[in-house]
């Protein structure tokens, strides 16, 4: 399992944007859109407001990728 962080934009409410931290089940190495965290520090991930990675079950994964909705 590992850390990944996305940059989200919060566009059109707001010209900001955000980071956001996953933890996800049965993935490692490069994710297309997810930066690979695994080789960062606590101190790093904070500057940019990561604090916490939220989990995501790899039942919800295929191939590394979110499974499509049916």
């Amino acid at each position: 399992m590992s850390r990944y962080i996305q940059r989200i934009s919060l566009r059109p409410y707001s010209e900001e944007e955000v980071w956001t931290g996953w933890e996800l089940e049965g993935c490692d190495g490069e994710i297309k859109g997810l930066v690979l965290a695994d080789g960062m520090s606590t101190d790093e991930l904070k500057r940019i407001g990561v604090t916490e990675f939220q989990k995501i079950p790899k039942e919800y994964l295929v191939d590394g990728e979110f499974r499509p909705k049916h």
